[in-house]
């Protein structure tokens, strides 16, 4: 993985590309990967970019190998209770994407955007529990150095959701809701495995099970969701087709207990959801007010972003009917896709964003 500097302190945020494509009118996709599964897990859409007009560059964030370890003191505040801590903790991780999307338009030379926004700039990209830090970012443009929001505004102009779970956007799982960490028939050392299957299998949500690409999804309830495993899966999980080698190369557990699990327990669900209604709201002085919005979805993903999708509609709409400053958001949910489409099926992937970027 090549790194790169990204401030006077000397933080480094590790980072793959593809490289741009022979043309002068590109996209760059800048993505952030989420929970134990970092920036290699996004390889397989690196030698596919090119063909749909695409340059693709993967970071890792703080804590993840190649990257800036978090210091003492930053890890105190995620393990603490202090609110206003936390907020201030995730506006420097947002400030940190700021300045790699500096960074790589300054060093990488790209394109700007086109004036209608569809070809050229930049797209930015958060994946699962990444996006609690590109949300940050978004969230936080008000409180960043004027020069950096000068840099990004002729380029910065899709913003990506990516299956963003319901915890955090700062929903809540209903009573009962099942995961694997909360199981107490999982032994401790076989934890790791049974996550990784339970994250990346394939679920016949009843909600969906009448429902085809362009049609409107209907049966929005908790009880027409699973939670569980599936008992007869119609395609193996993410995990099942991994080999060893690829499970090394894609993963880094070392941050799971040290810095994940407390941003996860310890920051109020209030806290993310706030930051979520913030970058959505142009409310923070109307700035970047060319970007759009889209959250893209797997209809085979886990129950838990299904309902962060449901939620999350039903406060735009909320929210624009209060105040009318909503950024332009789409909801695209993909049929078949799992949290995973990104490895599994990098190539219908890559083609999504290629059109809802040109949308």
């Amino acid at each position: 993985m090549q790194t790169a500097r990204i401030d006077s302190d000397g933080t480094q945020l590790a980072y793959i590309d593809s490289g741009a494509p022979q043309s002068d009118t590109y996209t760059t996709l800048v993505c952030v990967h989420g929970h134990t599964f970092h920036a290699q897990n996004f390889s397989r859409l690196l030698p596919l970019a090119h063909k749909h007009g695409l340059r693709v560059i993967a970071l890792n964030r703080r804590d993840y190998v190649g990257s800036t370890p978090f210091s003492n003191s930053d890890l105190d505040v995620i393990n603490g209770k202090d609110d206003r801590a936390h907020r201030d903790f995730l506006r420097k991780r947002g400030l940190e994407i700021a300045r790699f999307l500096v960074w790589v338009i300054k060093e990488k030379k790209i394109p700007h955007a086109s004036e209608d926004g569809t070809s050229g700039g930049l797209a930015l990209l958060g994946w699962s529990q990444g996006n609690v830090t590109t949300l940050s970012f978004l969230a936080h443009l008000n409180s960043y150095p004027h020069e950096i929001v000068a840099i990004l505004e002729p380029y910065l102009r899709t913003f990506f959701l990516y299956d963003a779970p319901n915890a955090f956007l700062g929903y809540s799982s209903p009573e009962g809701t099942y995961r694997p960490s909360l199981d107490p028939d999982i032994p401790e050392d076989k934890l790791g495995l049974v996550f990784a299957k339970w994250v990346s299998s394939y679920y016949a949500h009843p909600a969906y099970s009448d429902t085809f690409p362009g049609e409107k999804l209907h049966h929005r309830s908790i009880g027409s969701l699973q939670d569980r495993l599936p008992e007869n899966p119609y395609r193996a999980s993410t995990s099942d087709t991994l080999t060893a080698e690829e499970l090394v190369l894609i993963t880094d557990a070392a941050p799971a207990n040290r810095s994940e699990q407390p941003l996860s327990f310890n920051v109020h669900p209030s806290t993310f959801h706030d930051q979520a209604r913030r970058a959505l709201l142009r409310d923070n002085r109307d700035l970047l007010p060319r970007l759009k919005t889209r959250l893209v979805y797997g209809l085979a993903s886990i129950s838990g972003i299904q309902r962060a999708a449901w939620e999350l509609e039903k406060d735009c709409t909320k929210w624009r009917t209060e105040s009318g400053q909503v950024r332009p958001i789409e909801f695209i949910p993909i049929k078949g896709a799992n949290h995973f489409m990104h490895w599994d099926d990098a190539d219908i992937f890559l083609k999504v964003l290629k059109d809802a970027i040109r949308s």
